[in-house]
């Protein structure tokens, strides 16, 4: 009898360093494609500096990539006391998951991605400059024809299961998360009063973003 297959974990500058190898190497369906996908797995890594500067011009802009499915980690470092009280290690689980979904949703059906667009569009225009590389202070509006571009590898995040959200909730988000607990308190007929205070849902998604896989 076969052993499971292992998950493999998703590295989110290795994912953006082989979009990265993708678009710039002109591969469109690295399926069918074998040199492109060869060139993508063996020469992202030369777009990994790229890729890392994606993610910190994402982090100044005050978001992040975050799992939409939060990880082990995320939901224990969510509220370590949540699992050893009244709730239970299982309850609490429950709980984070259905709270952080509820913020993410509240997120992403209110946002505007211009912003992050514009910073996939900005590095891959400089990625595509060897000139631009050297001097980021050149930057003009021609980063904007990169625009169908940084809308693929925003897609391709997405099919990953990954999200871009503020690493600081929006009064939306902690709307969501508010609902939500009012919803859990109707289906189990209990009282969550901590999940209903919105500096604690705020705490508890921070605390699940700064424990995001990076």
């Amino acid at each position: 009898m076969r052993g499971r297959e292992p998950v493999q974990q998703f590295v989110v500058v290795e994912h953006v360093a082989k979009e990265f190898a993708r678009f710039l190497n002109r591969v469109q369906n690295d399926q069918v494609d074998i040199l492109g996908s060869f060139l993508i797995e063996n020469e992202w890594d030369k777009y990994k500096k790229d890729a890392e500067g994606v993610v910190q011009s994402l982090e100044l802009a005050g978001f992040a990539i975050v799992p939409k499915e939060p990880t082990d980690t995320m939901i224990a470092g969510a509220d370590k006391t949540l699992a050893g009280g009244l709730m239970g290690q299982r309850g609490a689980r429950v709980y984070v998951e259905a709270v952080f979904g509820a913020m993410v949703d509240g997120w992403l059906a209110t946002y505007n991605p211009n912003l992050i667009l514009d910073i996939f569009s900005m590095a891959l225009s400089r990625a595509s400059n060897p000139r631009a590389r050297r001097d980021s202070g050149g930057m003009d509006s021609s980063f904007q024809r990169f625009r169908k571009h940084s809308q693929d590898m925003l897609a391709g995040l997405i099919k990953n299961g990954q999200v871009i959200v503020p690493d600081e909730p929006t009064p939306e988000m902690v709307a969501a998360g508010v609902a939500e607990t009012a919803e859990i308190r109707n289906q189990t007929n209990q009282q969550v009063s901590i999940g209903a205070d919105p500096t604690y849902l705020s705490n508890l998604y921070e605390n699940m973003v700064e424990a995001r896989p990076k």
